[in-house]
């Protein structure tokens, strides 16, 4: 009966007994209702006046009809805001990782659980650590979730590892085997039970990829292919790590056509990276000419997801498949208004 249920549901549902509380946090049963339950949705926060906006897009409303190569939609949309403690997060938040999302404030790492709205500020992982890197990662063989952090802009050698759930409460040093560094623009990846992100060796001005194994909690180093740098856009394509490249092609089937290369790392051992080339639709083409459009990631079917930055021009989402060389619009109705009203309360 309780996997039939909502997400929300089952988390009210938890306050009825404890034994109903020890049901729905079983591991066991949490793997078969991330099984169970409907397709993923996109998930689309940011802050506005120390507000955390939320808005939840299910995925399985979105289906492409054969006969259009672009078109419009506007699904009703579950949405809500929160108050988020301790004032605006200065740092990007994590990727969702089995539904959790971990930020960051002057520090402290706090884990968001979206669908039950509940936040947990976690212990500070280091006192001399004023500024984070913060890495969400899920082992899928224990099915546990770690925190690892490592000191923002300072070369080191060691990070912190918590592991969510378990009877460890404080912090545990590991080591990282090669002193290296993050930017505040560092952004991991968990593909796999693995953790990507870039860095730069210390003392040697190379960005490399790093890799931590959540389970073994060991880390490794992987060269970047050729022409690419730390500013590079990088995602998760296909259930694997992939940096992105984006230009205009001189000749082809169509001239001056946006084209996308993507470098797929196949094999972390040999670093062998592959390339592939996508281009994008005349919709996304039209789009990107009437106002600036962003890469923010991939969706679980395969397509790119483009939006723009600033919270006024935030009124739609862009979809653009690769393969069916096609495009639509999501639009946002409703937040803007939300915002203007909660800022002028």
């Amino acid at each position: 009966i309780l996997l039939r249920l909502p997400e929300k549901s089952v988390a009210r549902f938890r306050c009825v007994s404890k034994l109903w509380l020890s049901i729905t946090t079983d591991p066991y049963f949490i793997k078969l209702f991330e099984t169970r339950s409907s397709q993923p949705s996109l998930l689309v926060c940011f802050f506005e006046n120390e507000k955390l906006f939320v808005a939840s897009i299910p995925q399985h409303l979105h289906s492409l009809q054969n006969s259009k190569r672009s078109y419009s939609c506007s699904q009703p949309i579950y949405r809500y805001h929160m108050e988020f403690p301790g004032g605006h997060s200065r740092f990007p938040p994590t990727e969702s990782v089995h539904g959790l999302i971990c930020f960051q404030v002057s520090g402290t790492p706090i884990v968001w659980n979206p669908s039950t709205r509940q936040l947990l500020p976690l212990p500070k992982p280091r006192l001399s650590w004023n500024d984070l890197t913060i890495f969400l990662g899920y082992d899928p063989v224990e099915c546990k979730h770690k925190v690892m952090c490592i000191p923002l802009k300072r070369s080191s050698d060691v990070c912190r590892v918590l592991t969510l759930g378990s009877a460890q409460k404080s912090w545990k040093t590991v080591k990282t085997q090669h002193k290296h560094r993050s930017d505040n623009q560092t952004c991991g990846r968990c593909i796999k039970g693995v953790v990507y992100y870039i860095a730069e060796v210390y003392q040697t001005h190379v960005w490399v990829v790093m890799s931590f194994d959540v389970r073994s909690e060991k880390f490794d180093m992987i060269q970047l292919p050729s022409d690419t740098d730390y500013r590079s856009i990088f995602l998760t394509y296909e259930e694997s790590f992939a940096c992105v490249q984006m230009r205009t092609t001189k000749g082809g089937q169509v001239r001056g056509e946006r084209c996308t290369t993507l470098c797929i790392l196949e094999d972390a051992k040999k670093h062998k990276w592959s390339s592939k080339d996508v281009f994008a639709s005349a919709g996304l083409f039209v789009e990107s000419l009437r106002t600036v459009l962003k890469l923010k990631g991939c969706s679980h079917a395969g397509e790119f997801i483009y939006a723009s930055s600033g919270l006024q021009s935030l009124s739609y989402i862009l979809f653009h498949d690769p393969v069916k060389r096609s495009c639509r619009r999501f639009e946002l109705k409703g937040i803007a208004d939300d915002t203007s009203r909660l800022n002028n309360e």
